[in-house]
């Protein structure tokens, strides 16, 4: 029993320890030794390839306006904005309509809601630009993210380009963990990057070649995840550029956020798993996605036994040597673990209490978004996940109308 016990909490300890530490310690240092390359910027505005801005949307009255005028506003000249509306019937679809007949922006209309996937599939159909920018209806972008963005395809190997997430309103309780968050993620995509592809990318800016696009099946999940995957597929390399800027909302509150992760959580197991994508073209691409797509959402698993095996350790004296678990290692790795638990269940009373504490919003978040993973990965098992997406409650933040 003793061997196992100490088994079990070192090998999920060093598991927790490689995805969150070893894993990005090992790209900085591959980055560090690749060097930098910058893509020149394209000074012939003849030679920019034609753009298409692809927003699926369901339901977006309170944004769809502000994301169309920041389209509007973008400095490209060869920009399409292509808006497929997926049934609304909040306004979004009128609003639409104002905006194609007003401002030329492209409207398709479903007479019946299917889900964003075979929205997407019907965009990358209709649309007959060089390169296809997928972007959710709620973010809004720099002027220059798109020139930032398409200078990188002048390199024949890059099929996909995705950009930065900031959130609006940084002061807020979710919104401060979130930009933490994504700056941790920011750099090791970047990292990524600079050695090959990043296998994490989001639904605020994707760009892709319009040629690689593979069509997916009407119940994927995470569609941006999995075209990255078969442009992987079809040997070319997905990037990250850091000065690609989009803005998008924090949610109105943890809960809204703990919805969100356990739907995307759920679309990482169905790609990774039921999809195939874990299966990857090469080696390299595998293990990148074993240490940054896999593990990281089974992290809640390694830490449910490495808080279980490390009591068990310090009841029985389990261990020996420097790795015993029962001696002062043990208490004190316990009572790190026991602390972390402590602070996120104080976040949650201070959010039920409609208060803001940054020292207790952090492990709360962490918490938090692991506890998403695990049931996400219980509604992958149970085949429960819906297709169809629900829009996430989000702050309106002053920093809106700035920007």
């Amino acid at each position: 029993m003793h061997l196992i016990v100490s088994t079990l909490f070192w090998t999920n300890f060093s598991l927790f320890f490689w995805t969150y530490f070893g894993y990005p310690l090992l790209m900085w240092y591959r980055a560090r030794m690749a060097g930098k390359v910058t893509p020149a910027p394209i000074e012939d505005e003849d030679s920019l390839p034609s753009v298409t801005l692809l927003i699926p949307a369901y339901n977006e009255i309170d944004v769809i306006q502000r994301k169309l005028d920041n389209s509007l506003a973008i400095d490209y000249p060869k920009l399409e904005i292509m808006l497929i509306d997926d049934g609304s019937d909040d306004g979004t679809l009128e609003l639409g309509r104002k905006y194609a007949q007003e401002h030329g922006v492209r409207l398709v209309e479903k007479a019946q809601r299917s889900g964003k996937m075979t929205s997407v599939n019907m965009g990358f159909e209709l649309a007959t630009s060089d390169i296809v920018i997928l972007s959710d209806a709620s973010p809004s972008y720099e002027t220059d993210a798109i020139r930032q963005l398409v200078k990188h395809f002048q390199n024949p190997q890059i099929g996909v380009v995705v950009g930065t997430l900031a959130v609006w309103d940084a002061q807020n309780a979710v919104a401060k963990p979130a930009g933490l968050y994504w700056q941790y993620e920011a750099a090791l995509r970047e990292w990524e990057s600079a050695t090959g592809s990043t296998v994490a990318v989001h639904g605020n800016m994707f760009a892709i070649r319009r040629e690689l696009y593979r069509p997916l099946k009407a119940g994927t999940v995470n569609d941006e995840f999995s075209i990255a995957m078969e442009v992987l597929r079809q040997g070319k390399r997905v990037i990250y550029e850091r000065d690609a800027v989009s803005y998008d909302d924090a949610s109105n509150n943890m809960g809204d956020e703990f919805k969100r992760r356990i739907r995307i959580n759920a679309g990482r197991y169905q790609a990774l798993f039921s999809a195939g994508y874990l299966n990857a073209p090469s080696a390299e691409v595998s293990f990148r996605l074993f240490s940054h797509k896999l593990l990281r959402p089974l992290t809640p698993v390694f830490m449910v036994l490495m808080l279980l095996t490390n009591i068990l350790g310090l009841v029985f004296g389990v261990g020996r040597g420097l790795f015993r678990l029962g001696g002062w290692l043990g208490g004190l790795l316990l009572f790190g673990q026991v602390a972390v638990y402590g602070l996120a269940f104080l976040g949650w009373l201070a959010e039920r209490g409609n208060r803001s504490v940054r020292l207790l919003s952090v492990p709360y978040f962490f918490v938090s978004s692991n506890f998403a993973a695990l049931l996400g990965l219980w509604r992958w098992m149970r085949g429960s996940q819906k297709v169809t997406w629900q829009k996430r409650q989000a702050i309106q933040s002053d920093n809106q109308e700035s920007k």
